[in-house]
């Protein structure tokens, strides 16, 4: 007997996310060492409740953690036993920082619930303070209980380190649990085969969210909002 899984073995060809449901099954055929089956699992998460995906994921991860996940998982979400299980819907900020610009998106779940950015001076204590309060602004505004920055490797851009770890200082401040999300990581995980550049990555925003297509002002905006749902659908995976 050939199982369902066997049927999507082969290479799918490229895939780009259009929804966050679609960036949630590519995550977990990547997490299940299974991202070629990708399709599959996008059939999968429009069939099933993703409070039962991640039950049988944890399941998978639990009990045979050296196997072949993806027919474990299969076999314990054909078992279609839940704990109850919700999955996360917490409220996060996405920050994407720049030497002139800052930029956030405000997440619930993955909701895109707000997005601005605020132009900053060239002047170094000037871009410092402004982006400083824009961060404080927006904590004021929105209740958010984690936040997220792409962090930076580049040990040459000074201003926009300064910048980084003074909004950096703001969140922590307010003890917020922070990830920092490296850009590699990004383009492994929004896309198969791994995306190649911030472009890509911009694609995938747009095409989430049209709303953000436009100016050369929003590329930012759509880097913050990649972010966060990046974060928002790694968040679903933390096994306790």
């Amino acid at each position: 007997m050939i199982s369902i899984l066997d049927q999507f073995t082969h290479p799918a060809g490229a895939f780009m996310p259009q929804t966050a449901q679609d960036l949630f099954a590519l995550r977990l055929a990547q997490r299940l060492n299974d991202a070629k089956a990708v399709r599959h699992y996008v059939m999968l998460a429009a069939a099933h409740p993703e409070s039962q995906l991640l039950n049988a994921y944890r399941r998978a991860i639990r009990n045979a953690p050296d196997a072949d996940l993806g027919r474990r998982f299969q076999w314990e979400l054909e078992r279609g036993h839940s704990n109850g299980h919700n999955g996360r819907a917490d409220s996060l900020i996405a920050v994407r920082v720049e030497r002139r610009t800052v930029a956030v998106a405000i997440f619930h779940g993955d909701h895109l619930e707000y997005t601005d950015s605020r132009q900053l001076s060239s002047d170094r204590d000037k871009a410092l303070a402004s982006a400083v309060g824009f961060i404080q602004w927006m904590l004021a505004r929105f209740s958010v209980e984690a936040a997220a920055l792409e962090s930076i490797s580049n040990g040459h851009e000074i201003l926009r380190r300064l910048l980084h770890d003074g909004i950096c200082e703001v969140l922590r401040d307010r003890i917020l649990p922070l990830w920092e999300i490296p850009k590699t990581a990004m383009l492994q995980g929004c896309g198969y085969p791994a995306l190649k550049s911030r472009r890509q990555l911009r694609e995938v925003a747009t095409g989430i969210w049209p709303i953000l297509e436009g100016t050369h002002a929003k590329v930012f905006i759509q880097d913050a909002a990649v972010l966060g749902l990046h974060v928002q659908t790694e968040r679903h995976f933390i096994i306790n």
